[in-house]
């Protein structure tokens, strides 16, 4: 059993308790569980007290934060109260348009989660706190697709489905959201067969991913939750979808 060795309070005055070794001062001014916090409702969840089990840093600022909270319900019923937070994420469907046939851009990387080291799936990453959904995904297209096209060349199917805030894809015990984007482009053969098999990812960041394309159908049959979100939104709004008939990088 690990020692509880810190003890302090959220802004909004509910009790923190931490692990050893654990700066709750961090934890306090972190993106994923403030944003959890201003979430919470408070007439309905009653909450006691949260204990913040471990932090996991990534470089200066923290990525993942689990935490127990004592909660019961206005009749003082107890509720389920482990949350794991990494906070927003987003989620790019990248659409080519090719002879007639529409195809998409996956990656495949070790998702030890998993345990498949070759899992196939929509591009997607983490917020970086900014707030700036549009530019992180951006920016994930260049690391991961090394498709390079400004934030407002996509358009966001979030907000088009009615669910600006994103969606939850498993919301038991993750706070995170994922808002998805797409845009569409029209590339010959060659510069399609160039991209089959090409290697991308940010190394620095432990990032192994090889491009796979395939038709745009074939990503109802992959095991992901978010490239099937992706694939449904795209069809139910895919009129609205940006065209960038452009050479692709």
């Amino acid at each position: 059993m690990s020692n509880q060795a810190n003890i302090s309070s959220t802004p909004c005055g509910i009790a923190l308790s931490g692990d050893a070794g654990i700066d709750l001062s961090l934890v306090n001014a972190a993106k994923p569980f403030t944003n959890w916090l201003a979430e919470v409702d408070r007439e309905r969840f009653k909450v006691q007290s949260i204990h913040v089990q471990s932090v996991d840093m990534f470089g200066p600022r923290v990525g993942f934060v689990k935490f127990k909270v004592e909660v019961t319900d206005a009749d003082g019923r107890a509720l389920p109260g482990i949350i794991f937070a990494r906070g927003g994420s987003v989620s790019v469907l990248a659409v080519l348009l090719c002879e007639g046939k529409s195809y998409v851009v996956t990656t495949v990387q070790p998702r030890l989660a998993t345990g498949k080291f070759e899992f196939v799936e929509v591009c997607a990453g983490m917020l970086d706190g900014s707030g700036n959904f549009a530019g992180v995904a951006a920016k994930e297209l260049k690391e991961e697709l090394d498709i390079e096209i400004s934030a407002s060349d996509l358009t966001n199917l979030s907000e088009l489905s009615g669910a600006p805030d994103g969606m939850y894809l498993s919301p038991g015990a993750c706070e995170e959201t994922i808002r998805f984007f797409a845009f569409t482009r029209t590339v010959s053969r060659p510069e399609l067969n160039a991209m089959q098999g090409k290697c991308t990812g940010a190394l620095d960041e432990g990032e192994q991913i090889t491009l796979k394309i395939i038709e745009l159908d074939e990503l109802l049959s992959l095991p992901d939750a978010k490239s099937v979100v992706a694939y449904t939104l795209f069809q139910q709004h895919k009129d609205q979808v940006r065209d960038l008939t452009v050479a692709a990088s």
